[in-house]
């Protein structure tokens, strides 16, 4: 894979607007994402947001915000995971895409503010993650729920799912998975050979798991990519990006879900990188996100 050839040219004009990653120093990196991402969102017309408070297993208040259509009962209930590599990111800076879903889709979307790497290692995000989607179900219990997680957040989103399947907690619906960071392990072809790829790389991802697991060793729940048996997981939507050092774990993931029998739609965007939904200005960036969107609002969820 050589991104300087197979990279969206829209992509490459663009790419300094997106923070810089740096994950072998997390206090810079939450600088540079605070700086450029920070700041009130407007949400669209017709969308309440919310703040509550639930208590996470050792007794950490985790905040959930929650956004819902105005005037009228949603349609269904959307758990958005933010990312940023374990170590960065938070939940208010996806503000602005979450009024969007609610918008797009009718549907309620609830957005945990997880504890963040190194300072909170494994599990503690997981359980965070697992206190507020204990909650969405407790607050909707009948209605039609995802669970969606962007790169970091589709790591939580996985593990989530995998943890509330083992320990009989109620699972979502449908899981969408948005360039999961899923496997610790780092061999893939596109892992190795992402050096320097855009935006996310190897080094970055090296850090970032060093971080989040601290002195313990992955298991499956804080690398879902180390599962080998994904039966009774719920159907999945996944997105992969071709320039993404990502990709071929991302694509080994939902061929491991069609083994175990679980229903995957797996999209391959071409020329894409790390990061292309939050892009402003790529007719690619617009068109994953129309892709979600659309898939969020079909058969009935």
């Amino acid at each position: 894979m050589d991104s300087k050839i197979l990279l969206d040219s829209e992509i490459a004009a663009v790419l300094d607007t997106v923070p810089p990653q740096m994950a072998w120093d997390p206090p810079a990196m939450r600088a540079a994402g605070e700086k450029m991402l920070s700041g009130e969102i407007a949400l669209p017309a017709g969308i309440t947001r919310e703040i509550v408070q639930v208590e996470s297993k050792d007794g950490y208040q985790v905040e959930l915000r929650v956004f819902r259509p105005d005037n009228r009962e949603p349609q269904g209930v959307i758990y958005s995971i933010h990312g940023g590599g374990m170590i960065a990111g938070q939940a208010r800076y996806d503000d602005g895409w979450n009024g969007q879903l609610v918008a797009e889709t009718g549907q309620c979307v609830v957005s945990p503010n997880y504890r963040l790497a190194p300072e909170n290692p494994y599990p503690l995000p997981l359980q965070d993650c697992v206190a507020g989607w204990q909650w969405v179900k407790t607050e909707f219990p009948a209605l039609p729920s995802v669970i969606y997680g962007d790169s970091a957040g589709g790591n939580l989103a996985a593990a989530v799912t995998l943890f509330g399947r083992d320990q009989g907690i109620a699972l979502a619906d449908r899981v969408f998975l948005i360039e999961p960071v899923l496997d610790d392990r780092l061999e893939t072809v596109s892992m190795q050979g992402g050096q320097d790829t855009p935006v996310w790389d190897l080094p970055n991802a090296k850090a970032s798991w060093k971080a989040y697991l601290g002195e313990g060793k992955a298991d499956i729940y804080a690398a879902p990519g180390r599962a080998s048996d994904l039966s009774g997981w719920p159907e999945t939507f996944l997105v992969a990006n071709q320039c993404d050092p990502l990709r071929d774990e991302d694509i080994r993931f939902a061929q491991t879900l069609t083994e175990s029998n679980v229903p995957v739609r797996l999209t391959l965007l071409p020329g894409t990188c790390h990061g292309v939904l939050g892009l402003q200005g790529p007719a690619i960036a617009d068109q994953a996100r129309e892709l979600v969107i659309n898939a969020l609002n079909s058969a009935g969820i």
